[in-house]
């Protein structure tokens, strides 16, 4: 990878240098241009000395009587800038010539060091950027056969082998601030192992490291984990929720976890809105009912709550049924629940039977109306 000498890096190395020491300093690039300087009205003028640095590719020294024989030249010390065996440019430094003279190969050893740092931070960020790409091919099942992909996950030292399942996590907050909080917090929490990547539609994902032991993911220890982390991001934002897909043992099923926490999300929000951690295994059943909601042409659930819904304009009956599903049909906690007398509950149960044609106290009878009452949640979800 090729570094250049930028102007905003060229006046970096101006004013960090400066900082230390009290004498204007000059960056020339390739060109003899200065391209940064304490002087600012030198700037994107012609450096005769610095050209002949270049050509040389030594340092020139310039005394209070060679001033004159150079136009527009000061008196000081002008040093190659060197990278990996090439000059890049010139860093110059006015003043007293055997004042200054001592600063010289400080001044080119500071220059040279900034250089190299902004080098590998341009480096780190590529590889970040990479590995980026790698993560979203992945988790999109996209051409995992292909060499280039194997080659790409090598170079950046990410081990497919290693056990993983995919978190998705996502937040109400709107605030860009807050967004960048919370990510600057999760690269501070992950593992070493752990990838993460921003999605297009603003969710960061995950891939987690997991602990596998007789092919069996050690799920509570995951989740242990994900709850210490959770005590540290709802500090930031109290909207947070994260859902877990399952494990895969092969690299190749990874986004297989990447769909279930997709739609886990989906689910749990609509479910459990009040939960923060949400997993696929203990949602897997909605999340088919979910899927399954509009593949059905002329769907018999839907004609069953329909009928109800048609019969209770103030939604009474369906909150009865739904309570009195959460009390799995024990009549004296539904009532105490719904504060009305048992007379009261046995009427509108008997109502619910005579509108459907099914009756909530037969077990059989109140699966299927439970049915009918998550499949029409998520429909409602989807048109």
């Amino acid at each position: 990878m090729t570094i250049y000498l930028t102007e905003q890096l060229a006046q970096e190395i101006v004013d960090r240098t400066m900082a230390i020491l009290p004498y204007n300093i000059n960056v020339m690039d390739q060109d003899g241009r200065i391209i940064g300087s304490g002087d600012k009205q030198r700037i994107s003028t012609k450096h005769e000395v610095a050209s002949e640095v270049l050509r040389k590719k030594e340092t020139v020294e310039i005394g209070k009587g060679d001033t004159e024989y150079w136009k527009g030249v000061k008196e000081g010390i002008n040093l190659p800038i060197l990278f990996q065996g090439e000059v890049l440019g010139v860093v110059g430094i006015t003043g007293d010539l055997e004042i200054i003279r001592g600063y010289g190969e400080l001044v080119k050893m500071t220059t040279e060091m900034i250089i190299e740092q902004a080098f590998l931070q341009k480096q780190l960020q590529l590889d970040e950027r990479i590995k980026e790409e790698l993560v979203h091919q992945w988790l999109n099942g996209n051409h995992l056969d292909e060499s280039l992909f194997y080659e790409k996950a090598k170079s950046l030292q990410v081990d497919l082998l290693i056990s993983r399942v995919v978190i998705v996590v996502k937040s109400d907050d709107q605030k860009l601030e807050r967004k960048r909080k919370v990510e600057l917090m999760f690269n501070e929490l992950i593992e070493q192992d752990d990838l993460i990547v921003t999605t297009y539609t603003g969710e960061i994902v995950i891939v987690k490291k997991v602990d596998v032991k007789d092919d069996r993911w050690e799920k509570e220890r995951t989740l242990n984990t994900i709850r210490i982390w959770m005590t540290q991001l709802t500090k930031i934002d109290s909207t947070i929720k994260v859902a877990i897909g399952s494990y895969h043992p092969t690299f190749k099923k990874l986004y297989q976890s990447f769909i279930e926490a997709k739609e886990t999300m989906v689910v749990g929000e609509k479910l459990a809105p009040e939960k923060k951690v949400l997993l696929y295994d203990d949602l897997s059943i909605y999340v088919f009912m979910s899927n399954l909601a509009n593949e059905i042409e002329n769907n018999p659930f839907f004609d069953l709550i329909n009928r109800l819904k048609e019969e209770d304009e103030l939604g009474e009956l369906q909150k009865t049924l739904q309570v009195y599903i959460n009390q799995s049909g024990k009549a004296i906690n539904t009532s105490n629940e719904l504060f009305i007398h048992r007379n009261s509950l046995q009427y509108r149960l008997e109502k619910i039977k005579e509108v459907t044609g099914k009756d909530p106290r037969n077990y059989k009878d109140l699966f299927e109306l439970y049915l009918s009452l998550i499949i029409d949640t998520f429909a409602d979800h989807k048109k």
